[in-house]
This record gives structure tokens, sequence and C-alpha cells, in this order.
């Protein structure tokens, strides 16, 4: 792979706003850049728009066009259209840095992952990825500071919060948080009312759920200047993303987020050393719905004990799914692989018996109480009396996740709230 100097730097930008994405790329838009915008509106004639500008000293150059979709594919579609074009502008004369407007509807993190891993076939192309040629050094997210909140914890489909024009099942919700969790600089554009209490909330939030990422005030309406993200940018601390993909095995405090309440925003660290209980578990899901902005953590199950489950919520959904196998079950050729700083987590924790086997679980709150989130899961883990049963009693525990969950079920509140139970590889 190539060393980064040989490579043309690409920053994303996201958001839930169009015309809020449109003003930070557009601030971007400096001689030598190349813009690239793609626009969902038009998949149900069966294609996506794209936009692309590029940049020079006393010229413009503007073209939009239609890219018929991929087998009916939105995701597809990008990654046939985006890809080989980074590839190709990285290869123009002039292009020295290129800026991508995304969607609202994708999530930043996606096309990363994308950007790093998907070979590009392409017959005027070497073989190769798209980060052969192009590094991602940055993703900016736009807020809205007056709409973030209410948006981040309700159950809005994007089809209902009209941000997708076919059905999408993913809630505004998650999609908010998702886009703030991969940021690495988040402009919030003010409100007209200029409230300095629910700007001083939305910080707070933003503080925990990605305490890395720079955070940029403006005016609302306005357009963050040039000068402005250049600073930023320059300012960004070492622990941002930068696009680093999210795995279950990474530090749940990344970034030491302030464990303190401000503004009624409060945090939940929840630990445990011994298994939950799965029906006690499903059950006790529900207190991380009501008055939570988001959580997610590590979960080891009585009836999954060689696998870690990786919870996400947003809002009001939330869901589990497998993340890989724990280390201690895992042979040493398939721990090779394995990221230092998970490995030091590990073993920091080891336990003889269990090896690196625990729960770990951060919720960020706005109107529940914490204590009754840590007291729900504390009553969800098994007993000394379960525990004392032996390990043949608590592996056939009936499951709602895993291997015998059965969907949907449709006699749990929680189920309703789109739990899954999916397989991932690793």
């Amino acid at each position: 792979m190539p060393i980064e100097s040989d490579t043309t730097p690409v920053t994303l930008v996201a958001g839930l706003s169009r015309e809020a994405i449109a003003r930070v790329a557009g601030t971007l838009a400096l001689p030598g850049t190349a813009l690239i915008a793609h626009d969902l509106r038009a998949l149900p004639l069966g294609y996506v728009i794209r936009q692309t500008r590029t940049v020079r000293e006393g010229a413009e150059d503007f073209a939009i066009d239609g890219v018929p979709l991929d087998h009916g594919c939105a995701t597809c579609t990008l990654r046939r259209d985006l890809l080989p074009m980074l590839r190709r502008l990285h290869r123009t004369p002039g292009v020295e840095r290129i800026v991508v407007a995304l969607d609202p509807a994708f999530e930043p993190e996606s096309v990363a992952v994308e950007m790093a891993g998907t070979i590009v076939e392409d017959d005027d192309l070497p073989a190769g990825t798209a980060s052969d040629d192009v590094t991602l050094r940055a993703t900016i997210v736009a807020i809205d500071e007056e709409t973030w909140l209410r948006d981040a914890t309700g159950d809005r489909t994007l089809h209902e919060a009209d941000l997708a024009t076919v059905e999408d099942e993913r809630t505004l919700a998650q999609l908010a948080v998702a886009q703030v969790r991969f940021g690495d600089l988040l402009v919030i554009e003010g409100s007209v009312e200029n409230d300095h209490y629910r700007a001083a909330q939305l910080s707070a939030v933003l503080r925990r759920i990605n305490p890395a990422a720079m955070q940029q005030a403006v005016g609302p309406r306005q357009s963050v200047t040039i000068d402005q993200l250049i600073v930023s940018l320059a300012a960004l601390r070492p622990e941002s993303r930068r696009g680093r993909p999210t795995t279950p095995f990474d530090p749940l405090l990344d970034g030491c987020p302030p464990l303190v309440g401000d503004c009624g925003i409060e945090m939940v660290v929840f630990e445990a050393d011994r298994p939950f209980h799965p029906e006690r578990l499903h059950d006790a899901l529900d207190a991380l719905l009501d008055g939570v902005v988001c959580s997610r953590g590590r979960l080891w199950l009585t009836s999954s004990p060689d696998h870690l489950l990786w919870l996400e919520s947003a809002g009001e959904a939330l869901g589990v799914s497998r993340g890989g196998r724990w280390l201690a079950a895992r042979t040493d050729a398939e721990s090779a692989g394995i990221d230092p700083i998970a490995r030091a987590m590990a073993a920091a924790r080891w336990d003889d018996e269990h090896g690196d086997r625990h729960s770990s679980i951060v919720a960020v709150t706005h109107h529940a109480d914490t204590a009754d989130i840590e007291d729900a899961l504390t009553a969800a883990l098994v007993t000394d009396d379960e525990i004392a049963r032996g390990a043949a009693y608590l592996a056939s525990l009936p499951s709602p996740f895993g291997d015998v969950h059965q969907d949907p079920c449709e006699d749990s509140t929680v189920a309703a709230r789109d739990i899954t139970a999916e397989e991932t590889t690793r």
C-alpha cells in the first residue's frame, strides 16, 4: 500500500440535513478540490443522482449524472460508482483533495469500510482498494442544535422522516448516533431561539457519545468558515476515528468521556464478571430504551459461552448481534490477528477459569434513572445458586438470543423494538 504522502486526502461530510451537509462541503471546495455528492431521492425511479464539481484556479467543472441502480441496491451502486471515482480522481492532474458529501441516509462508517476493504474491479485501473490511492483524512458531521437530540431519542424510521424514499427500517435515532460516533469534527448549527441551555445539553450528549471529536459551533443556518474548518481539522485529537472502523473489542470509554452528569445528561457504566441469564436479560433490556440516548456493550450469556454478543441502542431501537468469539475460546491461530489494544484489555481482566469473558455496557441517558438501569442489569445476572448448579445447567437455560432464538418473538415487548440476533463472521 502506498504511504500516506502518496495518496489523495478524502474528507467525508455527513449529517441528517442535506442543506447543512452542502454548506459544509461547499466551504471545503477550495481550488484543487474535487467534490462528489450522491442523492438517493431518485431511487424509486431506478437511479442515484451524482453531482461532481472540480474546482481549479479561475475555473470549475460541474456535472450531474444519473447512476443506474446496481440490482436495486443503493449501497452496491455507491460502491461501484464512488470507489472507482476516488481512484480516478487520485490520478487526475490538479486534484489535490477530495470531498464526499454523503446522502443523509448513509452512515459514514460503512463508506469508510468499503474504501478500505473492497477491491475495485475496473478495466482502466490496477487491482486494489480505494485506500491504495486515497486516505480518509476526516469525517465531518453537520448537526442541527434544535432537532438533533429529539431525532436521536425517538423511534421514527428513515422512511417516516422522509430521509428514505423506499422502505428503510433503520430509525432516525440509529442514523444520528452512528454518524456522531464516527465523526472527527462535529459542526453544530445553532438554533434561532439562541437557547443556551439546549446548546450546553447537546454538547454534553455529544461529548459522551464521541469524546474524541472536536465540536465547532456556528450560528443558525450559517456556514462554518474555511478558517474554522482548517483550524479544527488541524487540531483533531490523536484518538479521533479518522476512518477506523468499530469492533466489539474496542474500549467502550475510548476518548475518556466525562462520567459526571451535566445538564441532565448522565452516563451508566455497568461491569460484571459473571454471565447474564438470557431470559432475564431479554426482559431487562427495556431499561435501555426509556430515557436513554444510546448504549452499547459486550454481553456474556450462559447460552453462548464462547461468543461475545454485541449490544447497541439508539433512541427506542436496540439490537443484539454476534460480535465474534471471546479470546479465551480461540485457538492460537485464531488469536493471531487480534488488535494489541484488545489483547491488552483482555489480559488486564483475565480470569483463570473464564478468561476474558465479561459483560460491559455503557449508556448515555437524558431522562432515565441511572440506578434503575443498573438494578435491572444486575438482577439479570445469574445468581450464586444458579452458578452452583454447574456449567451444563447454565448452558441449557432457554435463550431468546443466538442459536435458539426464533424471530420474531411476538410475545416480547423488547423484540417489538427491533432486537435482532444476527450472526456476523470474523
